[in-house]
């Protein structure tokens, strides 16, 4: 506590010592002229008069608030553009020494017709960096708009995902998902599945989230802004898709805006499948026999979700209620058609080979129901406010089913078995938020959070006996399991700005209770925390719009219970997993300085980071019986990230709009486990280009290409790889109708090849999708629907199917 009221100390200096009088400036607030909401996202520019390139550039903050600072003496003229919008030009604006002109609430007018035209010349920046966040717009990603959230993601710096389409961020997946500030229904990689692209505004990308944050999630928060209705009257859309893997998706979204209130309905039909060839390699060695299997064949992935939606909101003059709700049906299939071959060698005996046809069906679902109530009292337009908020989601009659058969190349069932796992699950949360602004330059916040997580269930086994010809249940696998994790969280966040400085820094105290119970012997635990996860953000701009950011964070990353679920489970014949019921929590402390410059159209960005994780969670792989290995959780270690992230966005000719974004860092596992690991290190990199064409006036096409360097784990690496993909657009029906057609991987260069090695175990793995694929998408919208946040990748989790084979 000592060293954190220190640091809060010298941040309230810094900012003291920075402030100085004020120099000439133009600030304003933007809002929408027809519903009176904030626009928190578009270009505004300054030009001196008689120039045609532009001076100064910026954005508005979350209050739709711009300002910009040390105008120089001279005449100006002032411009703002956001597609969707009329542009909005304020000529003959005189500056002089001192002089801070306000332009108060400025008001956008949505255009009804003509859009199109204006598109070309007020398209969004794909990447915009904010004081404590990154947003990407949806709508610049052609590609990632035949799919779901996922997609759109493709081209933003240091994502990946692996052959089992598991997105990483830096090396982790340990993020959080939210939807319009709400938790998804699912978590990580399933629930960014599970959100169709068409629904995306905007999606925030939040590394060293604030103290107002939840502290789960290592790399931080990725949250989804999802499209509302800000002109009266009924509007709506529809989005039809398929492909040649047979995904298909169906969606729908109607509104009703009226004077103070406004309710939606929505729904969607998913199903994304992935579709690969599989190739593994593995020995192991178990006392004084070795075992040497080779499987290969097609394996498909299918993510379904089948639900429908509904909520309602009311604003008042000071107060604003919003009520969602939203129940159906959604899980995750996976199935596997092998040739399998296996040598096993006993010393002193001849080595002695079998054959056989192995196939596996795997099947996690749960009927799902939530709903989540919030309000908010505006005390005054200044920002003082308190909100209070509750979210509810129950999923019922969760079925996790495996099913797994090896057969003589005459169909002969030899070996199999099933396995089920039943489950409850339920999670609770609720919040109140307090904001109180003063000395117009400063924000105090503070707030309390409570969470709750429980899951209980049962797993149970049948077993193939060749004798008899049948199953029977395997009494020593069976268990039963209950799981509560609670939360308690307070915080507080101390904020100002003055002038072109910024300061932000908080913290958040939480109190973890957790229980497990097991029918396995000795496998019960009871768990007490109470930590402190500190913040500061820092930022300041200079002339001509040089801004640099700098930011530290420290987070968690809690256990989930399939981490700790302490009985063996088989995910197929020759893959069986255990939980550790004494795993513990990773720490990470992440630290960021980003730097950016806008000139223009163009812009370019770049961020170091660095992140130190102690008690790193790793999936490890270990012999377990002849030709069957055992993957379990563990804490590896530590792990060191260092690197930069580099975004260059640029608008050489009218017609063409290209954008670059890469990384590189230096990745480091120091292992401390006594074995099954080793002190491993690379350099990490991939390069991300994005380049959008404006072929008519209704016409777009989009050719992007991502090349992911190799990385390393504690028992092995990935190879590296690279593919390209093309998407065209097209408008109809006086731009009601959007069509659009993507083709990924269009060289079929994408190849997924893991290798782990120990000392008693090689487990060689090459993963490649299948050819081609061709996803075609229809959108229909009417009423003029547009985007309004609520607040303020080609997927190559479609590429691979079935790494943690």
């Amino acid at each position: 506590m000592k060293k954190l009221s220190t640091l809060l100390a010298l941040c309230l200096i810094s900012a003291m010592i920075w402030a100085a009088p004020a120099d000439p400036q133009i600030k304003g607030r933007l809002i929408d002229a027809t519903s009176k909401q904030v626009i928190d996202f578009a270009d505004v520019l300054l030009f001196k008069s008689g120039d045609t390139n532009p001076q100064m550039h910026t954005s508005p903050d979350v209050k739709g608030v711009f300002s910009l600072q040390k105008v120089k003496p001279g005449t100006y003229t002032l411009m703002i553009r956001l597609v969707g919008y009329d542009i909005i030009a304020r000529e003959n604006l005189v500056i002089s020494d001192n002089t801070v002109l306000n332009l108060g609430d400025i008001e956008m007018k949505p255009l009804e017709n003509g859009l199109a035209e204006v598109e070309v010349v007020a398209e969004k920046r794909q990447l915009v960096y904010k004081l404590d966040k990154k947003v990407v717009a949806a709508s610049t990603n052609i590609v990632g708009s035949v799919g779901s959230a996922v997609d759109i993601l493709e081209n933003t710096p240091s994502i990946r995902v692996d052959a089992d389409g598991e997105i990483t961020f830096r090396g982790s997946a340990g993020f959080k998902v939210y939807i319009d500030g709400k938790p998804s229904v699912f978590s990580g990689t399933q629930a960014l599945e599970q959100i169709p692209a068409g629904h995306i505004e905007n999606i925030e990308i939040i590394t060293t989230p604030s103290a107002k944050h939840d502290t789960d999630g290592d790399v931080g928060i990725i949250n989804i802004i999802t499209k509302k209705h800000s002109l009266k009257g009924l509007s709506g859309m529809v989005n039809l898709s398929g492909s040649t893997w047979l995904a298909r998706n169906i969606d729908f979204l109607l509104t009703q805006q009226n004077n103070r209130s406004r309710w939606y309905v929505g729904g969607q039909w998913t199903d994304r499948l992935r579709k690969s060839d599989f190739d593994q390699e593995k020995t192991t060695i178990v006392g004084d026999q070795t075992t040497v299997s080779h499987s290969v064949g097609p394996r498909t992935g299918d993510s379904y979700y089948y639900t429908l939606k509904g909520g309602w909101n009311l604003e008042l003059s000071k107060t604003s209620i919003n009520v969602d709700l939203e129940g159906g049906y959604g899980g995750n299939k996976r199935k596997g058609d092998m040739s399998y071959k296996e040598t096993g060698t006993t010393k002193g005996n001849e080595p002695v080979t079998e054959l056989y046809n192995s196939i596996d069906d795997y099947d996690n679902d749960e009927n799902i129901g939530l709903g989540s109530f919030s309000v908010e009292h505006r005390f005054n337009e200044k920002g003082h406010q308190i909100a209070a908020s509750g979210y509810y989601k129950y999923g019922g009659h969760a079925l996790e089913y495996f099913f797994n058969d090896l057969n003589d190349l005459e169909g002969n069932r030899q070996q199999g078995h099933r396995a089920y796992e039943a489950e409850h699950r339920e999670t609770l949360r609720a919040n109140l938020d307090y904001s109180l602004p003063f000395e117009k330059v400063g924000k105090l916040e503070a707030g309390y959070q409570y969470y709750s997580y429980l899951e209980d269930g049962n797993y149970s086994m049948e077993w193939w006996n060749p004798e008899n010809q049948s199953f029977y249940w395997r009494d020593d696998i069976y268990n039963t399991f209950y799981f509560q994790e609670g939360v308690n969280s307070i915080y507080t966040i101390l904020s100002a700005n003055w002038k072109r400085f910024e300061a932000q820094a908080g913290v958040r105290g939480e109190h973890t209770h957790t229980v497990l119970k097991s029918s396995v012997p000795g496998a019960n635990r009871t768990k007490n925390r109470f930590e402190f996860f500190p913040s500061v953000h820092l930022g300041y701009t200079f002339a001509n719009d040089h801004r640099l950011l700098l930011s530290f964070s420290r987070r968690t990353t809690r256990p989930q219970l399939f981490y700790m679920e302490p009985y063996i489970t088989y995910r197929d014949f020759y893959t069986a997993e255990i939980g550790n019921p004494d795993i513990r929590p990773e720490y990470i402390n992440s630290f960021e300085m980003n730097y950016r410059k806008s000139f223009g159209e163009n812009s370019v960005s770049a961020t170091l980071f660095h992140r130190t994780r102690k008690d790193k969670i790793e999936r490890l792989r270990v012999p377990y019986i002849a030709g069957v290995t055992l993957d379990s959780m563990a804490n590896v270690g530590h792990d060191y990230s260092t690197g930069i992230e580099l975004s260059t966005s640029l608008h050489p000719v009218r017609w063409w709009n290209t954008t670059i974004n890469g990384n590189v860092y230096h990745y480091k596992v120091k292992n401390e486990l006594a074995a099954g690991g080793k002190n491993e290190s690379s350099t990490n990199y991939d390069i991300l280009w994005n380049n959008l064409f404006t072929l008519g006036k209704y016409t777009r096409l989009q050719l992007d290409g991502s090349f992911v360097g190799p990385s390393v784990t504690t028992q092995g690496r990935t190879d590296a790889y690279w593919y390209a993909n093309l998407a065209v657009r097209q408008q109809l029906l006086k731009r009601k109708l959007t069509a659009t057609l993507a083709f990924k991987d269009i060289f079929r260069s994408a190849c997924y090849i893991s290798d782990i090695q120990t000392a008693d175990l090689r487990s060689y793995t090459k993963i490649k999708p299948k050819y081609p694929q061709i996803m075609l998408t229809l959108s229909y919208t009417f009423n003029s629907f547009k985007g309004k946040s609520s607040q303020a990748k080609e997927d190559r989790n479609d590429m691979f199917e079935g790494i943690k084979h």
